[in-house]
Formats: C-alpha cells, structure tokens, sequence
C-alpha cells in the first residue's frame, strides 16, 4: 500500500498522540514519567522529537491505556476482494526477487 507518510510524519505523530492523551488525563510530563518508569528528560525528549527506544515506547502507551489499539492497529490485516471484480482489480502482490545462481 501506497503511503506518504515519512519517518519523521511517523514519529510527529506518535509523540503528539502520547502529548495529546497525557493532556487529556491532566498529567504532567513528570506524571507520566513516575508512572510508567520512564525518565522525565526521555519523554521530555519524545514530546518534542519523537524519538525514543521501543520499550519506553511501549511503557507510555501502556500507562495511557494506549497499548490495544497500538497492537490492534499493527495487527490490521488487509482487505480481501468480494468480489471477481475486486479481485481482478487488485494489484498483484509483489514478489521476491532472487538473484541468479552463479
């Protein structure tokens, strides 16, 4: 599936989605840090860029109460045709590519 979205847009994201839910909750940045283990200046610092490692990641989402629809969203499977129609106006899926025996 097409996407314009880049790694930075990804990133923009997710950390305004955590800013979001923490504002919705009135907590503050330490809030959310004492409660999920993380560290005040990591979510400081994903707040502002987006980046942080995965398993601090995963200990803000869970504490937000973010953490099924985070696995739910990654668990999405593609739509299936209905159809012949559908089906034949599909694009074919991609294949691998393997280099030729030398």
């Amino acid at each position: 599936m097409l996407s314009l979205t880049t790694e930075h847009d990804l990133l923009t994201a997710a950390a305004a989605a955590v800013r979001d839910r923490r504002a919705s909750l009135n907590w503050r940045q330490i809030d959310l840090a004492e409660r999920s283990g993380v560290a005040v200046a990591t979510v400081r610092r994903f707040e502002r860029t987006g980046v942080i490692a995965l398993p601090g990641f995963a200990k803000l989402a869970a504490t937000l109460g973010l953490a099924d629809d985070l696995v739910a969203v990654l668990k999405k499977r593609p739509t299936q045709a209905t159809s012949v129609e559908e089906f034949v106006k599909a694009p074919a899926k991609r294949q691998r590519i393997r280099r030729p025996k030398a």
